[in-house]
């Protein structure tokens, strides 16, 4: 199969978060089409693991209207390695510094309108500190919630936790451990 062709690409929307791609493609068949994308930075996922427990956070998250559960998670910003942001997310939303962090893997988050990846990382031998959330995570009332591994499942099985990043990081971790 030949890749499809780009014939025509322009920025339809930008902003401070995100930037969105106008494209006209040619297909294999000779037919021409369009497709927006969606551009924003890839971004970190962080599991904190201490014995059989996970450190998720639970914050008020505007796009759903409620207070979720789910884990740390942030920008790769400029300039910035993916374990370097995953280090400075942990602190800023757990408070957690970790001596060991390792990455369990990655995945396209979106593909279905973005090339956006999400890297996963397992934080272990972790000391808890003070959190340091920015003004948002503040006013969204961030808290940190320490879980058996077990109930982490559960939740997940049940409905309680339900966002895509939480589960798709869990499910690497149970994968490798």
């Amino acid at each position: 199969m030949k890749k499809w062709k780009t014939i025509k690409s322009k920025l339809a929307y930008n902003c401070k978060y995100l930037k969105i791609i106008e494209e006209d493609f040619l297909v294999q068949s000779g037919k021409t089409h369009k497709y927006y994308i969606l551009k924003r930075n890839d971004y970190i996922i962080v599991l904190a693991k201490e014995k059989n427990y996970l450190y998720l956070i639970k914050q008020y998250r505007y796009t759903t209207k409620s207070k979720l559960l789910q884990v740390v998670a942030g920008a790769i910003e400029k300039g910035e390695t993916p374990l370097q942001a995953a280090k400075k997310e942990l602190k800023e939303e757990a408070g957690i510094k970790a001596k060991k962090i390792k990455k369990l893997g990655w995945f396209y988050a979106y593909y279905g309108c973005s090339n956006q990846k999400a890297y996963v990382f397992l934080a272990e031998d972790i000391e808890l500190g003070k959190q340091k959330p920015d003004e948002l995570e503040k006013e969204g009332g961030i808290k940190v919630v320490k879980l058996k591994i077990s109930e982490v499942r559960e939740m997940i099985r049940s409905g309680k936790i339900n966002d895509v990043d939480t589960i798709s990081a869990f499910g690497l971790f149970m994968l490798k451990y």
